[in-house]
């Protein structure tokens, strides 16, 4: 993780002087759903719902990864598939390449990312949509459950992404982007910003996230139910990060019931 424990001590620390926002859902419960700890809002509805946007929402890692293929050829460097995946898949452009040497080293790594974001854009019809991912984001707002994005990509993307491609931007009451934060995932940042602008308690949130990185940030920020997608990442892997549960896509039964305050059946436990 970039900065190690320090960083996701620090981020707390950000989230905590910023203070509380008002509207924080009190009378939580607690439940225990395939052995994990689950904290509720008192409707027995998550305080907030938290997504990733690429590879959760929209399959775009084919994007991703054929923009990393074209940025590893012109440096000349050698990254297979399963090195992509450990190191590079899910994280922001320059986190991890100023934490893993390379070509790149001593660049300047704002610029490369920013060229990064504009070649993924150009690739921007390759993108599909999870199924289940619009219509989840619909049920859940519809029973009241405030819902935020946290991603890795910039503002321009996920704006194309939530508004044109799925139809829900009006549906996301937070959008972390890329350019919100200073560190980005595996750190928490991005998740307890989300929090807070939701007015919620990271222990009552869900979260849900296809990658290694995004389970690992997910569970630095304390999110009380963490589900990994196996969209880009097998199940296997994502349990290992320390997933609570996963499913196949947003259509899943019990993401659909969690709208309804109803996940005593799992998904894939533990």
């Amino acid at each position: 993780m970039p900065g190690g424990r320090d960083a996701v001590e620090a981020g707390r620390r950000r989230a905590r002087g910023r203070g509380r926002q008002p509207g924080r859902r009190r009378g939580a419960a607690v439940h225990l759903v395939a052995g994990a700890r689950f904290v509720t809002g008192s409707s027995g509805r998550p305080a907030g719902l938290l997504l990733d946007l690429d590879g959760t929402l929209v399959l775009s890692e084919p994007v991703h990864r054929l923009t990393w293929r074209h940025f590893f050829d012109v440096w000349g460097a050698e990254v297979d598939d399963s090195e992509y995946e450990r190191t590079f898949m899910g994280r922001r452009a320059r986190d991890v390449l100023a934490a893993v040497s390379g070509p790149w080293t001593g660049r300047n790594l704002g610029a490369i990312q920013a060229e990064m974001l504009a070649h993924a854009q150009t690739l921007g019809h390759a993108v599909e949509t999870v199924p289940g991912a619009a219509a989840l984001i619909r049920q859940v707002t519809d029973a009241g459950v405030p819902l935020a994005v946290v991603t890795s990509a910039g503002p321009a993307w996920a704006d194309e992404v939530l508004g044109p491609v799925l139809g829900v931007r009006d549906r996301v009451s937070v959008l972390v982007t890329g350019e919100d934060v200073v560190m980005g995932k595996p750190s928490p940042e991005g998740y307890l910003r989300a929090c807070e602008g939701l007015g919620a308690d990271p222990a009552g949130c869900a979260g849900v996230e296809d990658s290694a990185s995004g389970i690992r940030a997910l569970l630095a920020a304390g999110i009380g139910d963490v589900v990994g997608i196996t969209t880009t990442s097998s199940a296997a892997d994502l349990l290992a990060a320390g997933a609570h549960r996963t499913v196949a896509d947003l259509g899943d039964p019990w993401l659909v019931r969690l709208a309804a305050g109803r996940t005593e059946g799992p998904a894939v436990p533990r």
